[in-house]
C-alpha cells in the first residue's frame, strides 16, 4: 500500500501507523468477514495500488494503545489468543482481547464514537463476537458470554448532564448471551461468507457482485417537506406522491428531492478507486 504524509508529520507517526496486510493467502479473519466479499477481494488483489494518507489513520493508533495496555494488565485472563479453523478451501482467523477460561466470558476492547451507541449500531460486534466464541468452541473452550467495552473517544460530560439518552460516562459496554443457536446460526454465517469470497476470487474485478446495501451503509432516497429558510426538513417521505400529499398538511413550501448515498463506498472503502459500481454510481 502507498502510504503518503501531506502534513509531512514525524517519522515516528509515520512509523506508528505503517499498514500491513491484513490477511494471509487464503485466510479470512473475523472482521474480514464483515466486509462485502467485493470489497475483500479487491481490496486483496489492489493492496499494492491502494493510497492512504497517515493523518487518516490517527484512530488506529489510538486503537492499538488501548489494546497495548490492556494486554499487559494481570487480570488472570488469557489475552491476544490466535485463532483459527479451517473452513471449505480457506482459514478463519481470529485474536481474542481477553478469555476468562473460569467464568467463560470473552471480552473485547474497542474505541468508539459515541453514535455508535446512541444509534445502538452494534451489529458488527455481535457477529465478531460470535465468530471468536464459534472459533473458541472449535477448540474445545466454551463461552456464556460476548462483553465489548467501548472507550468513547468523543464522550462529552456537558452533554451528558442534559440528555438522559446519551451515553452517561466515557466507556460502554455491550454484552449478550451466547447460545447453542448461536453458534450454529453463525457457523452458517460463517460457511456462506467464505463460499462467497470463494466464488468472488475466481472472477474479474467487475464481474464481483456488489455489496449489499448494508455492506455499503446505503440509505434509501427521500423526499423532504422543507421550509423556506429553514435547512432541516419538517417531514421525510419514502415517494415523491406521500411528500406532495401531505404538503398542504405541514404548510410547507417546497419539496426537496435526497438522494440515497453509500456512505461507505464514498467514505470508508480503501478500494473504492477499484469498483465499478462506485464509480458507475459517483
Amino acid at each position: 500500500m502507498v502510504v503518503t504524509n501531506e502534513m509531512g508529520l514525524p517519522k515516528a507517526f509515520e512509523l506508528a501507523v505503517k499498514t500491513e496486510r491484513h490477511n494471509k493467502a487464503g485466510c479470512y479473519s473475523a472482521t474480514t468477514l464483515l466486509h462485502g466479499a467485493k470489497e475483500t477481494i479487491l481490496s486483496e488483489r489492489h493492496y499494492e495500488e491502494m493510497t492512504t494518507d497517515v493523518a487518516d489513520n490517527v484512530w488506529a493508533i489510538w486503537g492499538t494503545a488501548v489494546h497495548s495496555i490492556f494486554e499487559k494488565v494481570n487480570d488472570e485472563t488469557f489475552k491476544e489468543i490466535e485463532l483459527s479453523a479451517e473452513v471449505l478451501h480457506s482459514t478463519v482467523t481470529g485474536r481474542c482481547d481477553s478469555y476468562d477460561m473460569e467464568n467463560e466470558i470473552l471480552v473485547d476492547w474497542k474505541t468508539a464514537s459515541t453514535w455508535k451507541v446512541i444509534y445502538k449500531d452494534f451489529e458488527d460486534w455481535h457477529k465478531q463476537g460470535l465468530i471468536y466464541a464459534w472459533l473458541l468452541n472449535k477448540q474445545g473452550l466454551n463461552v456464556k458470554k460476548c462483553q465489548f467495552i467501548a472507550l468513547l473517544k468523543d464522550h462529552s460530560k456537558s452533554k451528558a448532564k442534559i440528555d438522559p439518552a446519551y451515553p452517561q460516562k466515557p466507556v460502554f459496554i455491550y454484552e449478550y448471551e451466547v447460545t447453542e443457536k448461536d453458534l450454529e446460526d453463525i457457523e452458517d454465517f460463517i460457511y456462506g461468507k467464505i463460499e462467497e469470497l470463494e466464488n468472488a476470487s475466481k472472477l474479474a474485478d467487475d464481474e464481483i457482485k456488489e455489496c449489499s446495501c448494508g455492506e455499503r451503509w446505503a440509505t434509501d432516497e427521500k423526499w423532504a417537506l422543507m421550509k423556506n429558510g429553514r435547512k432541516s426538513a419538517l417531514k421525510l417521505f419514502d415517494t415523491e406522491e406521500e411528500a406532495e400529499k401531505h404538503k398542504p398538511i405541514y404548510k410547507a413550501d417546497y419539496i426537496e428531492y435526497r438522494k440515497g448515498e453509500n456512505k461507505k463506498c464514498s467514505e470508508y472503502c480503501p478500494c473504492a478507486e477499484f469498483c465499478h459500481f462506485y464509480n458507475m454510481n459517483k
